[in-house]
């Protein structure tokens, strides 16, 4: 499936609702999920963002499953609305996905073009007679180079000087420790800054993957998140890089609690919904 205007053109299939090719003035931006380094290519991360403490968690005091990043990145998703320029995906519980998380809900995807830019939006609906708890993000991976010259030729821009304090992780778990940055507002891209895994902050409403030479950037903006990671694989010359916007995060280190006292989880009561848009554009 296709969506398009004057300046963009969007690839995008319904197996996890995901991105398969972001072209702006027919620069390919996106990464096209070469397995040598990474198979994927902007997976939707829901009902849960980040690993569980074993895969598991606790819900009413019964022990249930999850993989990493959840679900939705791997199930087959209904289109429900379509057009040039935008579309509407739909994920439903089902039988199967109530055996790891045992609850009725509505995930819809929304990618609309609007002019240059691209707008990604997530919408849940509690469909159960009790509170949801989730968490969701992107995970989008972008090229690099796409404007020439190196890996090292990039930087992150917050956009402006700002504090920055990275959420420390031990293997795929948050330890509770922060790494403070300092004020600053970009960060030099290189394969070892990923070491020890994603960049994660708390929210941030800008940040660009910027080609110092020329200026340009590919940008994300998302000013409703509660989270930000960024991340290549560590230890790799992986030629890309992901933004990834998120409403919560990986479980702390030796802290398994039961779902509804995770910290950071969204809780959605019965019949309500949730909704959150996060944009990208060139600059």
């Amino acid at each position: 499936m296709q969506l398009h205007n004057e300046k963009v053109s969007l690839t995008l299939k319904a197996h996890g609702a995901e991105m398969t090719s972001w072209k702006v003035e027919g620069t390919e931006l996106l990464w096209q999920g070469d397995p040598t380094y990474w198979g994927r290519q902007a997976p939707i991360l829901f009902p849960f963002v980040g690993r569980m403490l074993d895969d598991r968690y606790l819900y009413e005091g019964l022990t249930y499953t999850m993989s990493q990043h959840g679900f939705a990145r791997d199930e087959l998703f209904e289109v429900a609305e379509a057009s040039d320029t935008h579309v509407r995906f739909i994920l439903r519980d089902s039988i199967e996905t109530r055996k790891h998380y045992p609850f009725s809900f509505e995930l819809n995807v929304i990618y609309r073009l609007i002019g240059e830019e691209l707008n990604v939006t997530y919408h849940v609906f509690n469909r159960d007679d009790v509170v949801l708890p989730f968490s969701i993000g992107g995970h989008p991976a972008f090229n690099i180079p796409f404007a020439g010259g190196t890996f090292e030729d990039y930087t992150i821009d917050f956009g402006e000087t700002r504090t920055l304090d990275r959420l420390l992780l031990e293997g795929p778990y948050l330890t509770g420790a922060y790494q403070p940055l300092g004020e600053r507002r970009y960060i030099p891209l290189t394969h070892h800054l990923f070491d020890q895994d994603a960049l994660i902050f708390e929210q941030i409403e800008y940040a660009a993957l910027r080609h110092q030479p020329s200026g340009r950037a590919i940008v994300m903006e998302s000013p409703q998140f509660t989270h930000f990671g960024i991340w290549s694989p560590p230890h790799s010359d992986a030629p890309f890089a992901c933004l990834e916007p998120w409403f919560g995060h990986a479980d702390y280190k030796g802290h398994r609690k039961d779902i509804l006292h995770k910290e950071d989880m969204q809780l959605l009561e019965p019949g309500e919904s949730f909704e959150a848009t996060y944009t990208l554009y060139m600059e």
